[in-house]
């Protein structure tokens, strides 16, 4: 099943929902057909004028463009676009904006497919053909509500108290569904696994609430370092792991780089102890195909790598 990243996990992607005085932005993706272009005033008039602002998008390549560049508190998607159909058409807006809900339209004969969608994230489906503007407009405020819902069960369970980053359940559901995609889409990935050296002397010398504090600045720094599409994870204890969505090799050095100039630039500001992050890198090959757990054991050997020769280089090793 797709999951939702829904909040600041994915880097201060945050949710707001439509607010009672204000009209619901709707963005409708669909192709075009008479019957369609209806829909625009479907949603904006009769019963429920005033209650929707609607922007429309003929195509997938418009919807995303769209979406790069406003909001939106609800996406009414047609499956059947000119340059993408069915669960691919769903699965791009998802996995691009996961923050808002998204109902599907489809012809009576594509229920089977549509329902499908339900279980990996729409909201609801809506057959061509069977719209009027009472119960479209019900419709999407009754999806609105759901996914409200959906948010705050999310938000308990999916994601780490003290950082806001995503916890351990949060993350391997989420990254399973990336990698699925990964491997249909051809893309590559990056599983980067870290840990904070040293939280034990801070905790000893400064107290645990400033390790605490240490902690949220890894986190911050992880949310600065990559993009808002990359899942960021405290895995418990000192131990964080990121999975950097289309991350070829050749851009993996210039992360791990960028991440060291953002702690640098902390520690010049600190002067009471200095955070430093050991780091593995494990590199996603989909003609490769391996699976999630084999792509953070070998991040995970390389992080025990990269503390070897931290603890080797240090001028009283060996003594």
């Amino acid at each position: 099943m797709i999951q939702p990243s829904l909040n600041d996990g994915q880097q201060e992607r945050k949710v707001s929902f439509p607010s009672e005085s204000k009209p619901i932005k709707v963005l409708i993706v669909e192709n075009d057909h008479p019957e369609l272009d209806s829909w625009r005033s479907t949603v904006s008039k009769g019963v429920n004028a005033g209650k929707f602002e609607a922007t429309r998008a003929g195509s997938l390549s418009q919807a995303l463009s769209i979406l790069e560049k406003a909001a939106y508190d609800l996406i009414l998607l047609d499956l059947s676009l000119p340059d993408s159909l069915g669960f691919n058409t769903f699965a791009e807006i998802y996995t691009r904006v996961p923050e808002v809900p998204i109902v599907v339209t489809a012809m009576a004969e594509d229920k089977a497919q549509a329902f499908e969608l339900l279980r990996e994230g729409a909201q609801d489906y809506l057959v061509k053909g069977e719209l009027d503007d009472h119960f479209l407009g019900r419709a999407l405020l009754y999806a609105i509500e759901r996914h409200r819902s959906r948010v705050i069960l999310h938000q308990m369970s999916f994601y780490d108290d003290l950082t806001a980053l995503l916890n351990r359940r949060g993350f391997l559901s989420l990254a399973q569904q990336q990698l699925k995609i990964a491997h249909r889409e051809n893309w590559d990935l990056a599983v980067l696994f870290a840990d904070l050296d040293s939280l034990k002397n801070i905790n000893d010398s400064f107290g645990h609430p400033e390790g605490d504090r240490a902690l949220r600045t890894v986190a911050a720094i992880l949310k600065e370092t990559f993009r808002t599409s990359d899942l960021i994870a405290r895995l418990g204890g000192d131990e964080f792991i990121v999975l950097a969505l289309n991350a070829p090799a050749a851009g993996v050095q210039a992360m791990n780089d960028r991440l060291q100039r953002n702690i640098d630039r902390y520690n010049a500001q600190n002067r009471y102890y200095q955070i430093s992050l050991s780091v593995g890198i494990a590199q996603f090959d989909p003609q490769q195909g391996l699976s999630l757990d084999e792509m953070i054991v070998k991040a995970d050997q390389a992080l025990y790598e990269n503390k070897r020769k931290k603890r080797s280089s240090l001028p009283d090793a060996g003594k």
